[in-house]
């Protein structure tokens, strides 16, 4: 029966995605990515000839409901979506960038170099990634000072503005670009070498993988494929570097290597539907907002968020704390959570996407989503916290200054 259920997702999968495709005539509509990834991790997490028993057990038809309900909520808003305009963003648009833009974009650049150093004062020669431990790299990382963190955790969004800058600025000097290239450099080595946070890593990858992908012709080449095969197996290799003992747990997959790969694609995606099929099969009490709206709320409730006198249900499998974006949408309002907030969401994103077939400079903000669209399965990136959303809302600020130019074509 559950085998018989996972094929479903996975061809509704295929079918949702081509459809998203038809729509938009682009492979790489958002709304396609996510739902095709989606109710792929929707179809592994049924599979039940790989449930590892020991941590598993069968969703229920009612966990389906929710994961089915949400997935079409989320992609309904693709039947008003823009066909994509390729000219633009292969540089038929430039993007003029006024004093106002260089001022706090300098400013968030120079504040984000300072609190890298103030936290890694003591430890700029000597990196968490090669500071000799044999496991759990991340233990030795320092935290951010709160407060300052919101800056720390904007520097992958700045390092995607930079190379949006480096790409479609109508006049790019020398100087600029060095000064651009080195801190996407900067970005990029904090994140693996200093941090070992994939997390980071994931935005600025995941959205220089989408700019470069979506600036392309729709073809699929072996130089294409090279590129997507270096930065699954960098994210792979720096997750395996920071897992921790415990994190190695014995699966259905074997021991060794082998197991240190498959156990961490297959744990992060399956165990968050455990999470999930836990909270609906309970008779926990509906929350109403304070899971759904907890970057709105945690601010001014911070004390009831961290005693949890607002209530929230926080089940776990193990160590495995990880939950699906719906996850405290159901927590909130049930059935009508996973149809409302997913369908918001939905909205959202394909209003961005209309946007940036019109005007290039909103690929920057497209692009800025795709951790949040690509992990569904993992929690809401979207806006699960305070510091999720506000990369987004300050990224918004700069596009509020950033201009659009079209460059006449000759016939």
């Amino acid at each position: 029966m559950m085998n018989m259920i996972s094929i479903i997702y996975f061809i509704l999968a295929l079918i949702l995605y081509g459809f998203a495709y038809l729509k938009s005539k682009d492979l790489l509509n958002p709304l396609g990515i996510g739902i095709l990834l989606w109710y792929l991790a929707c179809s592994l997490a049924n599979f039940d000839l790989l449930f590892d028993y020991k941590l598993q057990e069968e969703l229920s038809l009612q966990t389906n409901v929710c994961m089915l309900l949400s997935g079409l909520c989320f992609v309904l808003p693709i039947c008003f979506s823009y066909r994509k305009n390729a000219l633009s963003l292969i540089g038929y648009q430039k993007i003029h960038y006024g004093k106002a833009y260089n001022f706090f974009f300098n400013l968030i650049v120079i504040a984000s170099i300072i609190a890298f150093l103030y936290r890694f004062q003591h430890l700029i020669f000597a990196p968490a990634l090669f500071s000799g431990a044999s496991n759990d790299l991340k233990s030795t990382v320092p935290d951010a000072l709160p407060g300052v963190n919101y800056i720390d955790l904007f520097t992958p969004y700045a390092a995607i503005l930079a190379l949006i800058e480096i790409k479609y600025s109508l006049n790019l000097s020398k100087k600029r670009f060095v000064i651009l290239f080195c801190y996407i450099l900067f970005s990029i080595i904090s994140s693996l070498v200093y941090k070992v946070s994939r997390g980071e890593f994931l935005i600025f990858g995941l959205a220089y993988l989408y700019i470069y992908l979506a600036t392309k012709r729709n073809k699929i080449n072996f130089k294409k494929m090279l590129f997507i095969l270096v930065f699954v197996l960098l994210f792979f290799a720096v997750g395996a570097m920071r897992l921790s003992d415990e994190s190695r747990v014995s699966t259905q997959f074997g021991s060794g290597v082998l197991n240190s790969i498959l156990s961490q694609i297959y744990t992060y995606i399956a165990i968050n539907f455990q999470n999930l099929n836990a909270l609906i099969n309970s008779n926990s009490e509906l929350t109403y907002v304070w899971g759904g709206l907890k970057f709105l709320l945690k601010p001014f409730f911070t004390y009831e968020y961290d005693t949890n006198q607002v209530g929230l249900s926080d089940y776990s499998v193990g160590f495995f704390n990880a939950k699906t974006f719906i996850y405290y949408f159901y927590n909130d309002l049930s059935y009508v959570g996973i149809i409302i907030y997913p369908l918001i969401i939905g909205i959202v994103v394909q209003l961005i996407y209309n946007s940036m077939c019109r005007d290039v400079k909103y690929l920057t903000l497209t692009a800025s989503l795709m951790k949040a669209v690509v992990f569904m399965f993992f929690g809401n990136y979207f806006f699960g916290e305070l510091v999720l959303i506000f990369p987004y809302l300050l990224i918004f600020f700069f596009l509020t200054m950033m201009k659009t130019i079209n460059i006449r074509v000759d016939k």
